[in-house]
């Protein structure tokens, strides 16, 4: 998920549910209830969509990995964000910037060669350096996450929020395909029922649900610039739009930019019983306002901020 540039920062005082004063959040949840997501394990603070990330992400108590996937040419599911090779965060076997490739015209060997925890991300400035770490397929983190909850037995299991990317607006045919590979890996991994799958690109939805119905899956949503400057005025039709649209796909959970998640958007979901889990939450005022509209989830880049920030809402919500 890429950030959406939060527009005048000045305007923030209008705030998020400006207008909705008559709506209140739902009663004060069971802690299990919170589902806390490390965004591509944990970018803010480790190489993204890399093993590192992920085990920093489950030492922080996270309840969920959230991760990316995209197909590669010899019908692999790689774990990685974008449709190209980032050539400011992967080098090559001669540590030169890796070369800016189509994920599609490689296979997953090929995207072995490449070091991609070399380099810190320029917009992570906490990152630490991981060198020589490697890409991995959607099996290997399966295979990674079983191995260490067998090795520490006595940590809650771990879910699993999948995206699914692609390079354009893709066809039918290619969809299905994409769906296919999916489902077949995670009903290969035994991890159905604690998986869901995400996407911008809402058609592929309801083909996930179609091959496996107990696969949870979940609408994304980036607002325009102008539609970020209407929400922060206090309109919601843009927030309805969305979530009819997520009606429309059939999906369980709506996953939209933490902007749209104010109190009217939040109790609107519930009451059609569609959960809510915003992204990309990274600062403390934010991930406070969202746990007291009552979301479901908070996605965040730093998994050390958000379970230190909830814990001390719980514990805040119990002197109450």
């Amino acid at each position: 998920m890429n950030y959406f540039c939060t527009l005048i920062m000045c305007m923030t005082f209008f705030i998020t549910g400006c207008g909705n004063t008559d709506i209140r959040p739902r009663a004060f949840p069971e802690k299990t209830s919170i589902d806390l997501q490390g965004h591509r394990g944990a970018r803010g603070l480790f190489p993204e969509n890399t093993i590192p990330a992920f085990t920093y992400a489950i030492e922080q108590k996270m309840t969920t990995l959230e991760l990316d996937t995209n197909l590669t040419k010899d019908g692999n599911l790689i774990v990685y964000h974008d449709s190209f090779i980032n050539s400011d965060l992967c080098i090559d076997s001669k540590k030169n910037p890796a070369q800016s490739t189509r994920i599609l015209d490689m296979t997953l060997e090929d995207l072995k060669k490449l070091d991609c925890g070399s380099i810190i991300n320029e917009k992570f400035p906490e990152q630490t350096q991981v060198p020589g770490t490697k890409l991995i397929s959607l099996s290997e983190l399966f295979d990674f996450v079983k191995q260490y909850e067998d090795n520490h037995p006595d940590i809650p299991k771990l879910h699993f929020n999948i995206e699914t990317k692609f390079e354009s607006a893709p066809n039918q045919e290619y969809l299905e395909k994409f769906a296919m590979i999916m489902v077949k890996l995670i009903e290969d991994a035994d991890v159905v029922d604690r998986t869901i799958v995400q996407s911008f690109v809402l058609e592929v939805l309801p083909m996930i649900k179609k091959r496996n119905p107990k696969l949870k899956t979940s609408a994304l949503f980036q607002p325009s610039y102008v539609q970020g400057v209407l929400m922060m005025m206090g309109l919601n039709n843009i927030r309805s739009k969305i979530i009819n649209k997520t009606e429309k796909a059939g999906a369980d959970i709506i996953s939209p930019y933490h902007l749209y998640a104010n109190l009217f958007f939040i109790q609107t979901c519930h009451e059609k019983n569609i959960r809510v889990i915003p992204w990309t939450v990274n600062e403390k005022d934010k991930i406070l306002t969202l746990l007291n509209n009552g979301v479901d989830g908070i996605i965040s880049d730093y998994p050390n901020r958000l379970f230190t920030v909830y814990q001390e809402w719980i514990n805040s919500k119990q002197k109450e």
